[in-house]
């Protein structure tokens, strides 16, 4: 086989990590390979250089970006018109639908390029329709999550699932003690990961809230500590904290700080399943602007959930606070409620859906790059 050239298209952090273990993966198979196109940190340490900033994509929801939309198509044409240049063999869109769906099609409509979708879209959410669309403009989708393949199958979709690389960083049992002692923490105290989430939105409406929960145990509860965790690019200062005696902020190790805490309270989206893989009881948190949070939730989403657990699960095992029901007290009441009980019922079903996530198949990614390159 000749060299083969990929090109990629992610847009967020935890697309990003996806990438990095995608490319690591494709390296193992295909040596000479050369990947080109848009990339987040962990994916240029793997040895790709990226076309531009991925934090100029950071935006969720539905009026985030449309107040940026002039922006995101700037980015979006620089992108298909660098990828066009390049001519690759293939080209990976990984999670960030919408926005790569108008690169998969315009690229599909102008080469021969191979076109395929890392994490699928959410069509089970939402919009369950466009699922009939994919094979449109898509050769294959790699699915994470194991019940979406056969979905996919009904639409006469090429798919297969990868399994979600993240099982792969977790145990099944995971010691608490041993990563407190890892990260330094006092194994005599009982220790609360604070997750926010990432972009600009979720800190406006979460971190303050949090903080002040937080706050609410100094008195009360003086062993119990509270970390909140950030990507390594947040511009927070630790200084924020340097008077909070029972709050401290460690950015950029999230899962580490997951599997040392004893609970945790998360902002909905892949920290949830963060939490759960590091077998942390915790409580998920969202809050939108109204009218984003209007349409979603009367108008586009098909589902009871908004956390990956209970959508996995199709049942509530982890609390969820959204919206108006996102108030400090109710915060309070819930984690309140998760220290006062032994939650072994949460932990064995998050042992049930980790190993649901994994796929061992060392073949899982270049068997499909095999296949459609037979078709060139």
């Amino acid at each position: 086989m000749k060299k083969i050239k990929f090109a990629f298209s992610v847009g967020e952090e935890s697309g990003d990590f996806l990438g990095a273990q995608l490319i690591n993966n494709l390296k193992k198979k295909y040596p000479e390979a050369s990947f080109v196109g848009l990339a987040g940190n962990l994916m240029q340490k793997e040895g790709m250089e990226s076309l531009f900033p991925i934090k100029d994509l950071s935006v969720m929801g539905l009026i985030d970006p449309l107040l940026n939309l002039n922006r995101l198509l700037r980015r979006r044409k620089q992108l298909i018109d660098f990828i066009l240049e390049e001519q690759p063999e293939f080209f990976i869109g990984i999670d960030s639908p919408s926005f790569n769906a108008g690169i998969a099609k315009r690229i599909k409509s102008k080469t021969n390029t191979k076109t395929i979708q890392y994490v699928c879209p959410q069509f089970w959410a939402w919009r369950k329709r466009r699922a009939s669309r994919f094979k449109n403009y898509l050769d294959h989708i790699y699915s994470i999550f194991p019940f979406e393949e056969k979905l996919l199958a009904k639409e006469d979709m090429s798919s297969s699932f990868t399994g979600h690389p993240l099982a792969e960083h977790f145990e099944i049992d995971v010691d608490k003690r041993e990563f407190k002692s890892k990260m330094s923490l006092n194994s005599k105290k009982t220790y609360i990961a604070l997750l926010p989430g990432s972009r600009k939105s979720e800190l406006k409406n979460h971190l303050k809230i949090l903080e002040k929960v937080a706050s609410s145990y100094f008195s009360s509860n003086p062993n119990y500590h509270f970390i909140i965790a950030l990507t390594e690019e947040n511009p927070i200062s630790e200084d924020r904290y340097l008077k909070k005696e029972n709050i401290s902020l460690i950015k950029g190790n999230t899962r580490e700080v997951l599997k040392a805490c004893d609970y945790a309270i998360v902002s909905s989206g892949t920290a949830t399943l963060e939490a759960m893989l590091s077998k942390t009881p915790f409580c998920v948190i969202y809050k939108s602007n109204s009218i984003s949070n209007f349409i979603i939730t009367n108008l586009l989403l098909q589902l009871d959930f908004i956390s990956l657990p209970n959508i996995l699960a199709n049942k509530k095992i982890v609390p969820e606070l959204r919206q108006k029901d996102l108030k400090i007290k109710k915060v309070i009441k819930e984690l309140n409620c998760l220290i006062e009980n032994s939650n072994e019922e949460m932990i064995k079903e998050f042992k049930i859906l980790h190993q649901s996530l994994i796929n061992e198949n060392d073949n899982k990614f270049s068997k499909i790059i095999d296949k459609l390159s037979l078709e060139f």
